[in-house]
């Protein structure tokens, strides 16, 4: 499910120039679409909580359904309000998707989750390096992005088919009591849960958008082609696989927390290598250990997560997505500084988070995480 996700999302972001010159929107409403992929989540948590009580193979198959028509509707769309509604019914498609998929495996994988994870996380990698090349493979064959689309919703409805014949495990019985709204309650005034929240939804923003803003960069300032700008920011894909390849090795299972600040600190300072390294060389590299530590620090984050409430991997995951919601409209914000300042200032926006995510893991000290 993170391969054909991760394959997926970042086909708004890899195409950002070719929706402003051939829709004419301009960087602030390029912006609005990418955040609407976010914004989806405020439907998206919803679900995200419901995969604690209902059928997670229903959450998963209705998901990608809805994910695969709205890629299509993506793929058609003439202005920005389709690209925006698609976007955002894309974006609730895709936390049912993957929520539905990602509690049933804390249940299938057991005290292995960081492992397990960490494969996981390695296909989503896969996925994200296959996108650029996919669109690097579109461009020299000529064909549009609107096939792309297409296409790939399609494949996504049949994926969606096939998940209706799989067996998921059922929601853990939470005895006669059981009230979604006062667990939900319980989740949100757990310290722990906000603080890890707050820094998921920081983590969230250094995703899609800022490779979507990178390339936009590297073509329009840096002079780099089409094909060599996509090619040029795979070094963060490429770092990623490897980083989760590594991380089963990397993060210790009785205490992931312990890798987080590390990982961090090495984020910070390959973020500005990626987004301004003067040599074409020097972008791949800050890109490969951006890759790599970033892949590290949210693998650990992620157990930490989805096991800090047994029995509650949804709803606890739906308090982190409604945090993360803040930072939703970040895109736009983006791409409004971009039309006003120039992409270089856009993009620069980017470069303070991971120096907020080092400060807010010395908020605890590594023993004190569980």
């Amino acid at each position: 499910m993170g391969f054909a996700d991760e394959w997926f999302t970042f086909l708004p972001a890899g195409v950002l120039e070719e929706l402003r010159e051939d829709v004419g929107l301009s960087y602030a409403q390029d912006g609005l679409v990418l955040a609407a992929l976010s914004f989806g989540g405020i439907v998206g948590v919803v679900f995200q909580a419901a995969a604690d009580y209902v059928s997670r193979r229903a959450l998963a198959a209705l998901g990608a359904l809805a994910y695969g028509a709205a890629m299509i509707t993506f793929g058609l769309a003439d202005g920005f309000w389709v690209l925006f509604v698609a976007a955002f019914v894309w974006g609730a498609a895709s936390d049912a998707f993957i929520h539905g998929c990602e509690v049933a495996l804390v249940d299938l994988a057991g005290p292995d989750l960081p492992r397990a994870l960490a494969r996981v996380n390695a296909w989503s990698s896969v996925g994200d390096l296959l996108a650029p090349l996919t669109l690097i493979a579109a461009t020299a064959l000529g064909f549009g992005w609107r096939g792309l689309f297409m296409a790939g919703g399609s494949l996504m409805l049949t994926y969606g088919v096939w998940l209706t014949s799989q067996r998921f495990p059922p929601p853990h019985p939470r005895g006669e009591d059981a009230h979604a709204a006062r667990d939900l309650l319980a989740v949100l005034t757990d310290g722990r849960v906000l603080l890890m929240a707050v820094m998921m939804g920081l983590f969230a923003l250094l995703d899609e958008p800022l490779l979507a803003f990178l390339i936009a960069y590297l073509k329009e300032v840096a002079g780099h082609g089409p094909g060599m700008a996509v090619a040029l920011s795979t070094g963060a894909l490429v770092g990623g696989l490897i980083g989760y390849a590594l991380a089963e090795r990397l993060i210790p299972d009785d205490s992931p927390g312990a890798v987080l600040a590390p990982s961090a600190l090495a984020t910070a300072l390959s973020l500005p290598v990626l987004a301004f390294g003067p040599q074409a060389w020097m972008v791949v590299a800050g890109g490969l250990a951006f890759g790599v530590s970033g892949a590290v620090f949210y693998n650990a984050l992620q157990s930490l997560v989805l096991t800090l409430r047994p029995g509650q991997a949804g709803s606890t995951g739906a308090v982190v997505s409604i945090i993360g919601l803040a930072g939703a409209g970040f895109p736009a914000f983006v791409g409004w500084v971009a039309d006003a300042w120039g992409l270089g200032a856009g993009l620069g926006l980017y470069v303070a988070f991971p120096a907020l995510l080092l400060a807010l893991t010395l908020v605890l000290r590594p023993g004190g995480w569980p």
